[in-house]
């Protein structure tokens, strides 16, 4: 028996090495030119689609078979191949690739050098927007494409009416909205429906050599945005997100209770007893013309109300999400992006929804044919009517915030106004109301009459 057994243990191993050599671990480092280390450069084991990345500090470790051949690349970067024979570390150096690292801009229909455009360009990169925690676009790019001017009349959650000018503010049209292009296809305000996470590049022509390309429609000016597709190697799975709260950060100094009736007292006696804000107005206002009457005194001695509080002082809590899986194959690729923004407005009753999918998906099945699809779905849902809404003075929400009274008094029936009740006068006064009462009142008649007053 102890024969058989020596006999058959250099059998086993005889067996077991060539499938040890079959397949073994290789590790190294991928450095730049200059010593830098190069993060996010695709590995791939040449003739087949197992691959990896390396890591921040350049290193990668990924399982390779016999004789194999290692393809490395890398944006801006020469393609580089080294046989991996029977070495199990690898440091390896890519150089700079002159041509790609020219700076390239998007106009119209081709890509070309910046040094060969004629015309007047702006342009900002993923790079620079990628850390910039906001949900929309048009936010992002704020501050970032010289002769570009961004503006919002308020801060609405969703900030989706955002003025886009580019050349001047006159325009034969009577708009002055750029042109939107969006890999390759016209969207009107297409910031407002794309994610600040799937933007590649944002490319604007600014003068007017762009209606050679684009015609009459990109006389104010052309806005060419393209989104991320995905980079032929490994399936890559990517998630970012953040949360944070937003809170007014600055209020208007308003009148206290005793202040504000001295001033209410000493207008009325200028406008006279029966003038239009009188002291008859006065009286019915407050219980009594006389100054010393018990009435005001406890008037003057109530609680202070800070109405700014009231109606823009919530701590506001936006969230965003967004999810993406890009990968593909030699000559084919593949992008999918799933995001989420939810954000609530410090003002009272407003708020903002989004819920976003983009997927593209290009490939090249021969030399003289490219095939590409576009698939962008968008569902949205924004509350509240903002603080510069078209309406009266009544709906004016920094108005009444501001001027209304800041106390608790009855209404001239005598009753204190419910915010949780509609009020029955609303939209038949002109003269100041509760602020929280008109920002309900009104939230409640937009959501029960959308098709009178337009989308909540």
């Amino acid at each position: 028996m102890k024969r058989k057994l020596l006999l058959l243990a250099p059998l086993l191993a005889c067996v077991a090495a060539p499938a040890w050599a079959q397949q073994r671990r290789v590790q190294g480092v991928v450095k730049s030119d200059k010593g830098e280390p190069l993060p996010g450069v695709t590995v791939v084991v040449k003739g087949t689609t197992a691959g990896a990345s390396t890591d921040v500090e350049g290193r990668f470790d990924l399982p390779v078979p016999e004789n194999a051949t290692l393809r490395f690349s890398y944006i801006g970067f020469l393609p580089y191949e080294v046989a991996v024979g029977s070495n199990t570390s690898l440091n390896v150096t890519l150089r700079e690739d002159s041509k790609t690292l020219d700076d390239v801009v998007v106009i119209g229909y081709q890509a070309v050098q910046r040094r060969d455009v004629t015309g007047s360009v702006s342009s900002v990169s993923a790079q620079q927007i990628k850390d910039i925690p906001v949900n929309s676009a048009a936010e992002a790019l704020t501050g970032r494409l010289a002769g570009v001017q961004l503006t919002s009349s308020e801060g609405t959650p969703g900030n989706l009416d955002v003025r886009v000018r580019v050349r001047g503010g006159g325009s034969i049209t009577q708009d002055n909205s750029p042109l939107y292009v969006v890999d390759g296809i016209q969207i009107e305000n297409a910031l407002a429906v794309i994610a600040p996470q799937d933007i590649a590049s944002v490319d604007v022509l600014k003068d007017a050599s762009a209606t050679a390309i684009y015609g009459a429609r990109g006389a104010n000016g052309v806005v060419i945005i393209t989104t991320k597709k995905g980079i032929e190697g490994k399936t890559v799975i990517s998630y970012n997100g953040f949360a944070g709260f937003r809170r007014i950060s600055k209020k208007l100094g308003v009148l206290k209770p005793a202040d504000y009736l001295d001033y209410q007292f000493e207008r009325a006696q200028q406008v006279g007893l029966t003038g239009s804000a009188g002291l008859d107005s006065y009286e019915k206002l407050f219980g009594s013309s006389n100054y010393l009457s018990d009435t005001l005194a406890r008037a003057r001695n109530s609680p202070f109300l800070d109405w700014q509080d009231e109606a823009f002082g919530r701590d506001a809590f936006q969230q965003t999400h967004n999810v993406s899986v890009s990968g593909g194959v030699k000559g084919t690729t593949y992008s999918l992006s799933l995001t989420h923004n939810d954000e609530d407005g410090i003002q009272r009753a407003s708020g903002y929804t989004r819920n976003l999918v983009n997927f593209r998906f290009d490939t090249k099945p021969l030399e003289k044919l490219r095939i590409g699809l576009n698939v962008r779905f968008n569902d949205q849902k924004s509350t509240g009517a903002g603080t510069s809404s078209s309406g009266s003075n009544t709906t004016s929400r920094l108005r009444n915030a501001v001027q209304y009274l800041p106390l608790s008094v009855p209404r001239s029936s005598g009753v204190l106004l419910d915010p949780n009740v509609f009020d029955p006068e609303f939209f038949t006064t002109s003269s100041l109301v509760n602020p929280i009462v008109a920002i309900e009142s009104e939230f409640r008649m937009i959501s029960a009459a959308p098709s009178m007053w337009g989308p909540t």
